[in-house]
């Protein structure tokens, strides 16, 4: 976790924005892995703690589930003005919080077998003086390289869980065994 930790703020740091997430895909929907947002002071998920909001259901209304879904990078400049997708999710965290989501950039993560397995999703490109602007498309193929690093962090951790899980069942059948 701590690799996607690293990996987002990395990201963050290239396109100069001030908030990011990383999404991992978990049967029909998408779990929040790491989430941030610099003025805000949101730093959470770096330590393997669960963020507690209600996972993104793998619709096409979603941004990131639409990324996900056709394996598509979106910059999409003003979200408050796009009629594109479903942005009750950000715009209803800005009610509560006060925040002001604009621009946004989201990265599919593929694995080898050009599966998506998750979502990189930025928020609020700035220019020098702090005033937020549209994503650099220039960037995105930066951002798209950095998102295969985490794609590979995302794989091994998946792979980790499933030999931690044949070693259990292992475990499990030989004590029966032995009993």
């Amino acid at each position: 976790i701590k690799l996607l930790d690293m990996i987002l703020d990395i990201g963050m740091e290239i396109s100069n924005c001030d908030g990011g997430t990383l999404y991992v895909r978990s049967g029909d929907s998408l779990q929040f892995k790491v989430m941030k947002t610099i003025s805000m002071g949101v730093d959470k998920g770096k330590n393997g703690e669960v963020i507690e909001l209600p996972p993104v259901p793998i619709k096409e209304e979603n941004i990131c589930a639409y990324t996900l879904i056709h394996k598509k990078v979106l910059n999409i400049k003003d979200v408050y003005t796009s009629k594109e997708f479903d942005f009750s999710g950000p715009l209803r965290y800005d009610s509560v919080t006060g925040y002001r989501t604009r621009s946004m950039l989201t990265i599919p993560l593929l694995n080898q077998e050009e599966e998506a397995v998750g979502v990189l999703q930025l928020i609020n490109a700035m220019d020098e003086d702090g005033n937020i602007i549209a994503f650099d498309a220039s960037l995105e193929h930066i951002i798209l390289s950095l998102a295969s690093q985490a794609t590979i962090a995302v794989s091994n951790i998946r792979y980790l869980e499933e030999i931690k899980d044949q070693m259990w069942s292992f475990t499990e059948a030989m004590a029966e065994a032995i009993d």
